[in-house]
């Protein structure tokens, strides 16, 4: 610590302190015996040197060694993680290259209703019992698992979304900022707002009829560009795990489907949105029937869980086209098989029935608006199939070889505390899997911390129409199909007469922390007109209650 300088200088300055100290301390001893005193300051003081000299070596080994330690490497520590447990569990690299969570869902509802049989008079059970996994791996590559427990209360057990997609910025920066998303696996054909709009963000329990000719999770690949104010996404798609059955009969081709949706927001602020959107889906049926692809091929069945709110269905079924007339001019997908009796034999093996139906496609428009608490929104689909007209007629299937249908609704709802779904609203910035829907709502006053959470009303009006035209009223497609003649069913087989069904539905909605939700909602059945093969459902008019109890993380 000391230079050879330093050291010496302050060793003579103690011993000067030191004499200095003995001849103030005891004049008389100095007097009597001065050399005696003298000599034992300087045996002292050699003492001292001593003392000091090895201090100082000691002190220098000190300083070598603590600077060999600095100038070694140090052991490489683990990069730092953050961690959250707020609304699941999140990890998530230092530099964001890599994140995980661990997330899920549940939905207790109950509710009754009265007179058709088609819903069930009451019902309580959990709707959706879901836990996922998403995460990021080397910042690009992003990976998605869901899986559905419930069975109960209308839910239908199996895979949800399972995918892996690749994002990186392939286009110019004056096109999109934001990176181009290749996806593959198990997901929404990107096709209407409402029905991509996550389960635990729906403002109403049920969706509405517009779902029910639209398609829904399949498997596929898809493409997705975007930004801030539009998005543009498109894909080729085949069976799906929800599908009533995942394979075509034996020596049969699977269905696949083309479809494309368009997502254009001129105004988005943090309390005013207006949203636009149009969707297209090409569907080849191939060998598939109404057996493995009830969406296409029985027109009005929900590709997704039964709709309870849905009351065209026979025994609690989906609202559907009567199996009778199954677009495919096959009910079942044994039925593709021809006759194996006599000379039939000779060629089951090679033939097969075909199917009357060439192709399909649905088509929608939607629309979306937001100006502080208020909003609204709209949304219209139409589905046209084009049938062989010969295999129609000789497979004794009714409707001709056009057949079109279509469903609609349209909603509004206002925030009682004052938020905004414009607030909650995702564009392909935000949500490149499905952009164009809400998210979360941002709640302005939570539960506990000083508010009320969020009130919100709303209501919504809808309909469907999967009757189409014939040569007879309905009235005489009901009596020949119950008890009419082989001349008189052969006329009212010129129709498919599938039902027409109008409700209304007011709902009430509590908020009260982020990933919990209140919900009560009343539907009622204010046009229904029967299908053919449920005359006895033509001018009812029941009512439907239902609530749930949703947290979600």
């Amino acid at each position: 610590m000391f230079g050879e300088g330093e050291s010496r200088g302050w060793r003579n300055g103690v011993a000067i302190a030191a004499l200095a100290a003995a001849a103030l301390g005891a004049p008389g001893l100095a007097l009597a015996d001065t050399a005696s005193e003298i000599k034992a300051l300087k045996a002292q003081l050699k003492r001292l040197e001593t003392k000091l000299d090895a201090q100082s070596k000691a002190t220098h080994e000190a300083t070598k060694h603590l600077d060999s330690t600095k100038s070694a490497p140090a052991a490489s520590a683990p990069p730092p993680v953050f961690v959250s447990f707020k609304n699941g569990l999140y990890v998530e690299s230092e530099d964001k290259s890599f994140d995980f969570k661990i997330g899920g869902r549940i939905h207790a509802d109950g509710g009754f209703a009265s007179s058709a049989d088609t819903i069930r008079r009451s019902n309580a059970g959990f709707r959706r019992a879901e836990l996922e996994v998403a995460g990021r791996a080397y910042g690009n590559w992003i990976y998605r698992f869901q899986y559905d427990f419930a069975t109960a209360a209308g839910g239908v057990v199996g895979i949800r979304d399972a995918y892996l997609a690749y994002r990186a910025k392939f286009l110019p920066e004056w096109i999109s900022a934001q990176p181009v998303s290749l996806q593959i696996g198990n997901f929404h054909e990107p096709f209407g707002r409402e029905v991509l709009d996550g389960d635990k963000h729906m403002t109403f329990m049920e969706r509405s009829l517009t779902a029910n000719l639209g398609p829904a999770r399949h498997i596929g690949a898809a493409i997705g560009v975007g930004d801030a104010s539009w998005a543009l996404k498109g894909g080729i798609f085949s069976t799906s795990p929800q599908d009533a059955a995942s394979a075509p009969p034996v020596g049969g081709a699977q269905y696949w489907d083309a479809s494309a949706r368009a997502v254009y927001t001129p105004i988005h602020q943090e309390d005013a949105l207006l949203h636009l959107g149009a969707a297209f889906v090409y569907h080849r049926p191939n060998s598939a029937t109404g057996a493995t692809d009830a969406t296409n091929l029985t027109p009005g069945a929900s590709a997704f869980e039964r709709e309870l709110t849905g009351i065209l269905g026979a025994g609690g079924a989906t609202a559907r086209v009567p199996a009778a007339q199954d677009l495919s001019c096959a009910a079942s997908a044994a039925s593709l098989n021809v006759v194996t009796t006599g000379a039939g034999q000779l060629v089951a093996p090679f033939v097969q029935r075909p199917s009357c139906l060439k192709y399909s496609y649905n088509y929608g428009f939607e629309a979306a608006a937001a100006l502080g608490p208020v909003s609204v929104e709209a949304e219209y689909v139409g589905a046209q199939y084009e049938r062989d007209a010969l295999l129609a007629f000789l497979y004794a299937n009714g409707g001709g070889s056009r057949l079109h249908y279509s469903a609609y609704h349209v909603a509004a709802s206002l925030f009682l505390t004052g938020e905004s779904r414009a607030a909650s609203y995702d564009g392909y910035d935000k949500n490149w899997s499905s952009p164009g829907t809400y998210s979360d709502v941002k709640i302005k006053n939570p539960l506990g911390k000083g508010g009320y959470g969020a009130v919100e009303v709303a209501a919504r009006y809808e309909g469907i129409d999967l009757n189409n035209g014939g040569l007879v009223p309905a009235s005489f497609v009901y009596l020949a199909t119950a008890a009419g003649s082989a001349a008189q069913k052969a006329i009212a087989n010129t129709a498919t007469l599938g039902g027409r069904q109008e409700n209304v539905t007011v709902a009430l909605n509590w908020y009260p922390v982020r990933g919990v939700r209140l919900q009560a909602n009343w539907t009622r059945a204010m046009t229904l007109i029967a299908p053919s093969d449920r005359a006895f459902l033509n001018g009812d008019h029941p009512s439907l209650f239902l609530a749930r109890a949703q947290v979600f993380w």
